[in-house]
């Protein structure tokens, strides 16, 4: 198994992700939460560890109230409840075997 580091607007469906998890009681939906290699214990303990498939990739729409243009693209990840939105510079750890 080998990673690399890859910016969320080069990702493909179908990628394998690094990725985990955890209920926000701030914002009281799921949260994802993507690893670097720089991640430390109590990361992995708070979200959980895990890889996931991407299955969508997302612009969002002009009609959202969060709509920034080309500033996000929302991820549908296999294993982890919800869509999750992030900035397309955010880097993630793509695993390939």
């Amino acid at each position: 198994m080998e990673t690399t580091r890859v910016m969320i607007q080069d990702l493909e469906v179908g990628d394998v992700i690094m990725v985990g998890y955890a209920y926000s009681e701030w914002d009281k939906c799921i949260e994802a939460h993507l690893f670097g290699a720089k991640t430390t214990a109590r990361e992995r303990q708070r979200w959980g560890y895990a890889t996931g498939t991407i299955s969508k990739i997302e612009k969002p729409r002009k009609s959202d109230p969060t709509f920034q243009a080309g500033k996000y693209l929302i991820l549908t990840i296999d294993g982890v409840p919800d869509k999750h939105w992030f900035v397309k510079w955010t880097k993630a750890t793509v695993v390939t075997f």
